[in-house]
């Protein structure tokens, strides 16, 4: 200790010198590490450009595509093409903007309420005075049942949505009293809605996708909402809300209906149609008297011209003589063949739109955050 302290400036030096020196280990060391990795993901990336200049075959025997220009220009054209493409669907999934059903977007939680019970309350009077009858038991709230029957609720969010699905359902029930026939009956039974304002679903893709957010409600089992099955929706393509119409009355009405759906010109897609037997209680509430479909009588033949054949694809062969007139006082009978029945039909309808499309970020004319 006492040889240290006398030489202690030099002893010192040589300590420094000591860390100095296995400092420069490590650092060679890893200098070392880094120059191993970076090499290593050089050559991973230079195996990568050859195998793209090589080119790629996609199925055996094909000849390999090469990332040249030539290939590039073609990539480019095909991407502008399906760009357009997809340009054309949006275009017409959306129609004519002039067509579209779209929900006030000044309403508030207050408004959307009154508006909702005067429309539920005009539809009522509207059935009435057509002659169309509703469920005795609970007459249907047309898809709003939440609101009416539970006062002083409203709406907490996506009232713009709602006052659409309000609008919708006000076109649905129109189009359903205008397709039934002079004197048919017809007994609406619900119109069902999706209760979008309700709950909030995690969108396709992220963890948890179909179950609902941290900030969601749950949706309780009312008469006149529910999940569809099945949709036209795509997220980020095409958006959707889901309306089931459920009715009881003959099948002219429900074909009506679904020309009046498809030929209106409006975004409508009707996903579904469902046909069940109805109850005896419910033929009894319409009080309609079973009609019978009869079968068409024979057409007389005209003397000298050829009678067509039962498929009305070559006429037959002419009558060799005249045909023998009919009995003085016989009369044309009509044999009864099918029995018309009432049904019950359940229709799904699809009111798609595109969703807006939100400028990048660094677009000129975004609002800055």
């Amino acid at each position: 200790m006492q040889r240290f302290k006398k030489n202690l400036g030099f002893n010192l030096a040589l300590i420094l010198l000591g860390v100095t020196f296995l400092s420069g280990l490590v650092l060679a060391y890893l200098a070392y590490s880094g120059g191993e990795d970076t090499s290593r993901m050089l050559r991973s990336t230079t195996g990568a450009e050859v195998a793209l200049l090589q080119g790629h075959a996609f199925a055996p025997g094909e000849q390999p595509v090469a990332l040249n220009e030539e290939n590039v220009k073609a990539a480019q054209a095909d991407l502008a093409e399906l760009a357009a493409h997809r340009d054309k669907l949006r275009e017409l999934i959306a129609g004519n903007p002039e067509m579209a059903i779209r929900g006030k977007a000044s309403a508030n939680s207050a408004e959307l309420s009154a508006l909702l019970r005067e429309s539920v309350d005009g539809w009522r009077k509207l059935v009435a005075d057509q002659g169309v009858k509703l469920s005795p038991n609970e007459p249907t709230s047309f898809g709003f049942h939440r609101y009416i029957h539970n006062q002083g609720t409203s709406p907490k969010r996506d009232f713009q949505k709602v006052d659409q699905q309000r609008l919708i359902i006000d076109f649905l029930v129109r189009q359903l009293i205008e397709s039934r026939p002079a004197g048919s009956p017809l007994l609406i039974e619900s119109v069902d809605r999706e209760p979008v304002e309700t709950f909030i679903l995690i969108p396709e893709g992220r963890p948890g996708a179909g179950t609902y957010g941290p900030d969601s409600e749950a949706p309780r089992n009312e008469n006149d909402e529910f999940a569809p099955a099945r949709k036209f929706a795509r997220p980020g393509l095409v958006e959707a809300l889901s309306f089931r119409v459920r009715f009881v009355g003959y099948t002219p009405t429900l074909r009506t209906f679904v020309n009046k759906i498809r030929n209106s010109g409006r975004p409508l897609a009707v996903t579904s149609i469902d046909v069940g037997t109805t109850s005896k209680e419910t033929e009894k509430l319409l009080a309609a008297p079973v009609s019978l479909i009869p079968a068409v009588g024979p057409s007389p033949v005209v003397v000298g011209t050829p009678a067509l054949s039962f498929f009305d694809q070559a006429p037959a062969a002419p009558s060799a003589g005249p045909a023998a007139p009919p009995p003085v006082n016989a009369e044309e009978k009509r044999i009864q063949v099918v029995q018309r029945k009432l049904s019950a039909f359940v229709v799904q309808i699809d009111y798609l739109s595109v969703p807006e499309e939100k400028p990048a970020p660094g677009v000129e004319g975004e609002p800055k955050k």
